[in-house]
């Protein structure tokens, strides 16, 4: 069968702002926990930022020396839960551990983010390397931090692309082998500079042909969906201002 996303509203009781600069989920049953996104939503807001995932591979999410994410005093964190069923009744109980920001000011660098993300895509029957592209423009001269690919089981591989005001283009992460059971996330070891203006691609490859072991079904026509035999199309990225490189 299918379970729908759940989820689960945890209050934080925080009476004033808090500031975050690692946080980790540990989902309590590995067997049917799938992914877990966990925002933070503060009173009077639908919409919530981010705070930590958990997917097949993931680690703790740390932020650069110097920088945290804001947790508002009075927020809720939404811990959104996609599980697989078994076929058998299952208990979980999944967690998150926060550390604080340990300065005595608060951090001069928020940490900020951004997603390429396609919805439309349709990858044809028996299509073994169909491409889906997405992109977004940089508002300010920017630091490209880290990055994570997500796919479902037909994704083959990920590209992170620059293309400068000037017109050259940079590939910034290349990931040839995609693994959805193994999803990682790359933090740079020099982060490369993305002046205003530039356009950051995600070029992903997804192979529905009989070729793909993990392929539910070849004969199908696969669209963007929340449940694994359907297919996503994510590539989250972090920046940092050009300041604080």
């Amino acid at each position: 069968g299918v379970v729908p996303y759940l989820y689960f509203n945890v209050p934080t009781n925080f009476t004033e702002d808090r500031w975050i600069s690692a946080a980790e989920v540990q989902p309590g049953n590995f067997e049917v926990v799938h992914h877990v996104i966990v925002t933070s939503v503060t009173p009077g807001s639908r919409q919530g930022g981010g705070v930590s995932n958990f997917v097949p591979g993931s680690v703790a999410q740390a932020t650069p020396p110097g920088t945290a994410r804001r947790l508002r005093a009075g927020s809720v964190l939404r811990f959104q839960m996609h599980y697989t069923p078994t076929g058998r009744e299952q208990t979980d109980r999944t967690k998150i551990g926060l550390i604080f920001y340990k300065g005595d000011e608060p951090p001069k660098w928020p940490y900020r983010g951004d997603s390429l993300g396609n919805f439309r895509f349709r990858i044809p029957p028996g299509d073994p390397h169909f491409e889906v592209t997405s992109s977004f423009e940089v508002e300010e001269d920017m630091v490209f931090t880290q990055a994570m690919p997500h796919m479902h089981v037909r994704g083959t591989d990920y590209m992170y692309r620059a293309i400068y005001p000037d017109g050259t283009k940079e590939i910034l992460l290349s990931v040839p082998n995609y693994d959805f059971n193994w999803q990682l996330t790359y933090r740079f070891t020099n982060p490369p500079l993305l002046p205003k203006g530039t356009i950051v691609e995600g070029i992903a490859h997804f192979d529905n042909s009989t070729l793909n072991p993990a392929n539910p079904d070849p004969t199908d026509t696969v669209g963007w969906g929340r449940q694994t035999w359907h297919e996503m199309m994510f590539g989250w990225a972090q920046f940092l201002p050009v300041d604080n490189r």
